[in-house]
């Protein structure tokens, strides 16, 4: 059973019977009426409906029922309210005259979109014409979700099926699996009534009527938005930009902060795997407003990447460092190093972590920057109030059916939306699907993993594994092992664990420029390589690395000193796959890090002067390759468990931040001793000393 998501904030929206439109507060300023609360599922991050949406739920109505009868009643007078409802694709309840009449769901496995009545829904349709919806009649007294049901005829799999009391009374919902079998969905039994039908409103109401009825509440919640920026601007007296992603929730923040007489400059992660209208957005409002643009642009590395690292995942997102966070670490640093106050339209109802996340925060990738968002705590409904009120120009991908706006084929996306997006960007999407099919044909996964995207997870997942079965291919899907064994761009022919021994044998020969170029990173007591011979020894306190030709030998004493084996295969990985995203340069504190060319043109990371290297490891947590593809690819392998980047052992980013306040602190006493230091000798001995400190 799922574990039942709990969110710290939700959006409480009202109907007022009388004016029959939705409301985001108690009492109509309308009429005065007391608003009856309808029950959204949470957060309650609902919106109107777009012209797209209603076409969406009428092809659903005629998928469903196979006329489009009872359709025009069913949808009622007023405008319609969309609220996204758990699925494990996509969902949203439909609320027409403050009540809900159904839910339109995108099928995975029939690649459709269906609507799914309520039991008010179906009472309407009913009352148009009783033989539109499929009914079976049932005597047993109270069914639960999941029960089958036998009954004297067969009905057509996947076909939706009231379930109803001879008396007619309905009592629940359910779908037929064929052979006359019903498996139950929603049971409402004879006396669960849904709303009030008796005042059920029948005026008509436009989003006008919306505007009109929320222009004082608008105008309070943009004053405290406005009062917000300004208190932050006068206290900061930074550089002022605004992030812009050429979504709506980034395009009202930036307005707000333009109706304050700033002029920011826009910052605009270009990650290289937008859709062109997205591009087109942000140009075009940058132009609109006269304002400078400023691009933290991956330019081509996500393509150039993805045939290396695979296919990115929810839960191997090698691709957001790559590029995103690094893009930005590098732009940040060379405009902004002292800071800049940094307008955000980041919203708490848009995913459980953003509803944890303060107002004003700081991203440990571009530290510098003040990020502040004025509409933290605004819904779906109160940015489109604004935009609708402002008259502003949102993306227009929003009116084609796209619910959020970014990477095209992100893996977070649902399947709804890669299937909308290979119908409105066909080249897009065939560049996409030849590299699935590269890869599907590399890992040895059949074409379902493309079809049904379950390339969206790199690792065995509920919903993944939940698909796989229904389709009879899990055996293929969650064969994590070969998986992760076939992405490796040298293989591993054999992993050996003997007591407190773990020996690694690879196909080929292990190159051993790799460590003669970042050895200083990992702080070994000694070591001795001969790049000649293939032969390479490493030593901590008690600990001990031994390479020879194409075998890792590691020896250790507990349980903590693996993560140095895994310190050494983030090392070896990160040469032979650099994807020159160049996180680790511009995380360097010491600034001795550097990626360069080597003859054979191949991104090559190393220490360049190794005497200030001060084994930090932040150019290891901030890359792509050592904190995604090891973590989530190669010490699976070591630990035989595809989870074993949630390890106990395993150190992360905050803790070496830790380390070094704590440095900072403990050597300010001394800092003008070490000011006195000048000679490079006394200055290598105290960067060795750093080192120590780091390799507790």
């Amino acid at each position: 059973m799922p574990r039942r998501i709990v969110w710290p904030k939700i959006k409480k929206v009202y109907w007022c019977l009388s004016c029959n439109i939705p409301l985001l507060q108690s009492s109509c300023p309308i009429c005065g009426s007391k608003c009856r609360r309808i029950p959204l599922s949470d957060p309650g991050d609902a919106r109107l409906a777009f012209e797209r949406d209603i076409q969406t739920i009428y092809m659903g109505y005629i998928y469903e029922f196979g006329t489009d009868k009872g359709f025009n009643e069913i949808i009622g007078k007023s405008v319609i309210l969309l609220n996204k409802a758990p699925y494990f694709d996509e969902m949203k309840e439909v609320y027409v005259d403050g009540i809900q009449i159904g839910r339109f769901y995108f099928d995975p496995f029939l690649r459709k979109w269906r609507f799914r009545v309520s039991k008010v829904g179906a009472e309407k349709i009913l009352s148009i014409d009783s033989e539109i919806i499929e009914k079976a009649v049932i005597d047993k007294r109270r069914c639960l979700p999941m029960d089958v049901i036998r009954i004297d005829r067969d009905i057509e799999a996947y076909k939706q099926v009231l379930l109803v009391r001879r008396s007619g009374t309905i009592a629940g919902l359910g779908y037929s699996i064929g052979k006359g079998k019903i498996i139950v969905y929603s049971w409402w039994d004879d006396n669960n009534k849904i709303g009030d039908r008796g005042n059920e409103p029948n005026k008509k109401s436009s989003i006008e009527d919306v505007l009109k009825a929320h222009e004082d509440y608008m105008n309070i919640i943009e004053s405290k938005a406005k009062k917000f920026i300004s208190i932050l601007n006068e206290k900061t007296s930074r550089q002022v930009i605004a992030s812009f992603s050429g979504g709506k929730d980034s395009l009202v923040s930036l307005h707000l902060a333009i109706s304050l007489g700033l002029e920011p400059k826009i910052l605009f992660n270009n990650t290289g795997i937008e859709l062109p209208e997205t591009l087109e957005t942000v140009y075009r409002t940058v132009e609109k407003y006269g304002l400078e643009l400023v691009e933290a642009s991956a330019n081509d590395i996500f393509w150039k990447s993805v045939y290396n690292l695979g296919i990115p995942g929810r839960d191997y997102r090698w691709c957001c460092k790559t590029c995103k966070l690094a893009p930005l670490h590098r732009t940040v640093i060379k405009l902004w190093p002292s800071g800049a106050l940094n307008i955000v339209g980041q919203r708490a109802f848009e995913s459980i972590d953003r509803a944890r996340s303060p107002r004003i925060w700081r991203l440990r990738w571009a530290p510098q920057l003040l990020n502040i968002s004025p509409i933290n705590e605004w819904s779906q409904l109160e940015v489109w109030l604004y935009i609708y009120r402002h008259k502003l120009s949102p993306n227009p991908l929003y009116f084609e059916g796209f619910e959020r706006i970014g990477c095209f084929m992100c893996p977070a996306s649902t399947l709804a939306e890669l299937e909308l997006v290979s119908k409105t960007h066909p080249d897009l999407w065939e560049k996409w699907q030849n590299i699935l099919i590269y890869w599907a044909d590399r890992l040895n996964k059949p074409r379902e993993w493309i079809d049904y995207g379950l390339w969206r997870w790199n690792a065995p997942a509920r919903y993944r594994t939940s698909i796989a079965k229904r389709l009879h291919i899990v055996d293929k899907i969650d064969n994590w092992k070969e998986t992760f064994v076939k992405m490796l761009p040298i293989k591993i022919i054999d992993i050996i664990q003997r007591g407190l021994e773990i020996e690694i044998i690879f196909e080929k020969p292990i190159e051993l420029n790799f460590l003669a170029n970042q050895i200083s990173i990992v702080h070994p007591k000694e070591h001795f390589l001969d790049i000649q011979k293939g032969i390479a020894n490493v030593s901590w306190s008690l600990c001990s690395i031994h390479i020879n030709s194409n075998r890792i030998l590691f020896r250790y004493q507990n349980e903590n000193d693996i993560e140095k084996l895994v310190d050494i295969l983030k090392l070896y990985f990160r040469w032979l796959l650099c994807t020159g995203c160049r996180s680790c340069e511009a995380n360097c504190i010491s600034g001795t890090f550097k990626v360069i060319k080597d003859e054979k043109g191949l991104n090559r990371p190393m220490v360049s002067n190794k005497s200030k290297c001060i084994g930090c490891k932040f150019c290891i947590y901030n890359c792509p390759i050592a904190d995604v593809y090891v973590e989530h690819v190669i010490t699976p392998l070591i630990f035989n468990n595809y989870e074993a980047w949630r390890r106990k052992t395993r150190e992360h980013h905050n803790e070496i931040l830790e380390k070094i306040k704590t440095f900072i602190m403990a050597s300010y006493k001394n800092s003008l001793k070490y000011n006195e230091n000048k000679n490079r000798k006394d200055t290598a001995k105290e960067f060795t000393d750093i080192s120590s400190f780091f390799s507790m």
